[in-house]
């Protein structure tokens, strides 16, 4: 109705659940109650009349806080970064800015997205500060869901003098804070090299930091660095027949490069319950991601990483290139996609193919179309590796060496090789 969307229901909501209390809207239905009981039974001999008083004095002196607002300065301090599941503290400078005293007052989240919850839901009382006095308190904030998400601000409110009725004020103070998936360590990581090897590795991977491999020691040329001269091999080559000059050789490292493929495909036909379980199978998939990202980063090797969601995903991780929470920030982002996401990886893919030695598919299908896209990929030299997720205990019977199937129980112990 209008009604429900007009002015007055949207202040009568806001009154009701962030000026009054817990303990002011039970006093508050106690009081019409008082109020009714006076009107219908008025009478000297009932003397009706004390109640309604009474009811009278415990709220007049809560007026005032209908038109004042706490005054006080907030600074927060939070992680930037998280992973799904966990808590994060939270730390709330608060410092009074007025002329009196700031008396019982409390801080609380104001506009937090779904997902996330302040423990403990009222909030935290910060007491009574001086003026000019400043004091820390701690919340929690429960992710339940990971993503980017943005903080908007918080409630500094004060119940003084009876607990009945709130003054607030509202301060719009944005944070940002990423919600990385969960992952639990890859149990075993052997992976597939194929034909073909990354030329250039250190300079691929980082400018600065590194050397080339010695390979060994040579007569001058023209156009050798002096840097490269070996001094003690060129006066022994001095007293030996021919003489001149003798340079150290370098060669260049070879890195594996790593081609990450993750399957977003979550279809809308076939009802909520089927969607659900696609959902859950994609986020059990997205955590693996991130677990295979964590070895690969450990063992320095180049990660290409390609997802379709609302948006292509292409990164290119490694030493000097990106982090490995800048692969989880991207992590947190992958959402589903109601078309064949495979059409849309493949052009890119394509594009850097001939740089990559093994590429690592996380399907939650093993249909015709995923497996011509696997067999090209062999075709082409590429070193692959099947993780197939299901959202069933049962493991289907497959005859591909390469391919690993993947039940939710495996991924929940931590059990997951590939």
């Amino acid at each position: 109705s209008a009604f429900l969307h007009g002015p007055l229901y949207r202040w009568s909501w806001k009154f009701w659940h962030h000026r009054l209390t817990r303990g002011g809207r039970w006093f508050a239905g106690l009081s019409v109650a008082a109020v009714l009981f006076f009107g219908l039974y008025f009478s000297l001999y009932v003397q009706s009349y004390i109640l309604a008083i009474y009811v009278i004095v415990l709220w007049l002196p809560c007026v005032p806080s209908l038109f004042r607002a706490p005054r006080a300065r907030l600074s927060v301090r939070h992680p930037e970064r998280t992973l799904t599941g966990t808590k994060v503290p939270i730390e709330v400078e608060v410092t009074n800015e007025g002329g009196r005293a700031q008396l019982d007052l409390s801080i609380a989240g104001w506009g937090l997205p779904l997902p996330l919850d302040i423990v403990p839901e009222e909030g935290m009382s910060v007491g009574t500060l001086a003026p000019g006095e400043s004091r820390t308190v701690r919340l929690d904030l429960t992710c339940g869901k990971r993503g980017v998400y943005t903080l908007p601000g918080w409630r500094l409110s004060s119940d003084f003098p009876f607990g009945l009725v709130n003054a607030y004020r509202i301060v719009r103070e944005q944070s940002k804070l990423i919600v990385h998936p969960t992952f639990l360590p890859l149990q075993s990581l052997d992976l597939p090299t194929g034909r073909r090897w990354q030329p250039g590795g250190i300079l691929t991977a980082a400018s600065t930091g590194d050397s080339f491999e010695y390979a060994g020691n040579r007569a001058w040329r023209e156009g050798d660095s002096l840097r490269d001269i070996d001094w003690r091999a060129t006066a022994r080559h001095f007293g030996g027949e021919g003489g001149g000059l003798v340079v150290r050789e370098w060669r260049e490292e070879y890195f594996l490069r790593v081609g990450v493929i993750l399957d977003t495909h979550v279809p809308r036909a076939g009802g909520n319950a089927a969607r659900a379980a696609r959902l859950a199978t994609l986020e059990r998939a997205v955590s693996v991601c991130a677990a295979l990202s964590d070895a690969l980063a450990e063992r320095d090797y180049l990660v290409d990483l390609f997802a379709a969601g609302p948006k292509l995903l292409h990164l290119t991780a490694g030493r000097g290139l990106a982090y490995k929470e800048q692969i989880l920030d991207e992590l947190a982002l992958v959402g589903p996609t109601d078309d064949e996401p495979l059409s849309q990886v493949a052009p890119k893919l394509a594009e850097d193919l001939e740089k990559l030695t093994t590429v690592i598919c996380l399907l939650l299908d093993w249909d015709e179309p995923r497996r011509a896209f696997v067999d090209e990929l062999r075709a082409q030299g590429v070193g692959v590796r099947i993780a197939l997720f299901t959202d069933s205990e049962t493991v289907p019977p497959f005859h591909d060496p390469d391919l690993r199937v993947l039940t939710p129980s495996m991924i929940a112990a931590g059990n997951v090789a590939l």
